[in-house]
């Protein structure tokens, strides 16, 4: 069984003992055990590592037997390990325990006691994990330097000697953790900052597509209303270009049906084109008169007639429409009673005013 010594060894790890002639033939041969290891020195400089008693009259040809003390020692450090920043350190109370993995090893470098290898070893693998990790995380860098020696057991680093494992509890001076809180506080400021700008981008990325949407929207609605405008205006433009292929008179209708208040301006039209057709047929009178193709006798004959035409051209004409205005696309339907605002136009029959004709007094004298 191998004792487990709560200090280091205070005698010398490794005590050599001559063989004189004669001596340990069959009394004082060393016994191993697991606390102590015999390792013999031939006359040839060999080491011999023997894990049983050394047989009667088996020292000869032996020079020396050295007795290597192979129990597990442990050793406290206080260390000032470095940290990823450099400028703070861990402040390490450190617990190594070890023992003598390689007796040849140890009989061969005559080792006495541990402490010389010992304290740089485990300061020098500390200070490469410590300074690994920021100065605020000590628990993950005491995890990671007990990791530190898993592997390395039963591995001599020196002399024989092997690091079984190391506890290290770090803590931090009064300026360190100064500058910890101070580093807590930042870190705490800039995540409510980070919060603040993370919430107010997805605010402003919300409102943005929200009004994307909305300007989409807008077009489409804009567009679907133009659509709807072109198609009223092309069956509009349809309707009034069959009624007034259909008659022209039906114009003035169309006019009256969009808007009533041109009436008079429709009359004046009307009275205009009627006023021309006199005047013509006038004209063509006067020409036939020169031209003694009628009778005086026959005048008051066909300027009776012409009158009657036109008055009754200017009271059917116009407002003989086939289509009722309320019924014109675009225009609302209407279900009972005229429409408000509808013109209601009579004309008065020329038939009791008879078209005069002034003649050339010149003309008379030629007929006498």
């Amino acid at each position: 069984m191998i004792n487990r010594n709560p200090d280091t060894a205070s005698g010398p790890l490794v005590t050599r003992v001559d063989i004189k002639a004669g001596t340990m033939l069959f009394k004082n041969r060393p016994v191993p055990s697991a606390d102590r290891a015999t390792v013999f020195l031939d006359r040839h400089g060999r080491y011999d590592h023997l894990t049983e008693q050394i047989p009667i009259g088996g020292v000869s040809g032996y020079r020396a037997v050295f007795l290597v003390n192979t129990s597990v020692f442990s050793r406290d450090l206080q260390l000032r390990l470095p940290s990823r920043e450099q400028a703070y350190h861990f402040i390490a109370k450190v617990t190594v325990r070890w023992r003598v993995t390689d007796p040849v090893e140890a009989a061969k470098t005559n080792l006495v006691g541990a402490d010389p290898i010992l304290r740089p070893y485990v300061e020098r693998v500390l200070r490469d994990v410590g300074v690994t990790f920021p100065i605020e995380d000590a628990a993950g860098a005491e995890q990671a330097m007990a990791n530190a020696f898993a592997g390395r057991r039963r591995q001599p680093f020196a002399q024989g000697v092997s690091v079984l494992d190391c506890d290290a509890a770090l803590t931090l001076d009064s300026a360190t953790m100064i500058y910890i809180r101070s580093l807590e506080e930042n870190r705490r400021k800039h995540d409510v900052t980070t919060g603040v700008q993370a919430h107010t981008m997805a605010e402003q990325s919300k409102q943005h597509r929200i009004d994307l949407m909305r300007s989409a929207h807008e077009l489409e609605l804009q567009e679907m209303q133009q659509e709807h405008e072109l198609r009223l205006k092309h069956q509009q433009m349809k309707f009034f270009g069959g009624a007034v292929a259909q008659d022209p008179a039906n114009l003035l209708g169309m006019i009256l049906a969009q808007d009533p208040s041109k009436a008079t301006d429709v009359l004046g039209m009307l009275m205009k084109q009627h006023q021309v057709e006199l005047d013509d047929a006038r004209g063509v009178l006067d020409l036939m008169l020169k031209n003694e193709l009628v009778a005086r006798g026959d005048v008051a004959e066909i300027t009776g007639r012409a009158t009657s035409t036109i008055a009754q051209r200017m009271s059917n004409a116009p407002f003989k429409l086939g289509v009722d205005p309320t019924t014109t696309p675009g225009s609302p339907h209407t279900t009972s009673g005229p429409a408000e605002g509808a013109i209601a136009a009579e004309v008065v029959p020329a038939a009791a005013k008879p078209v005069l004709f002034d003649f050339d007094e010149d003309d008379e004298d030629d007929d006498d």
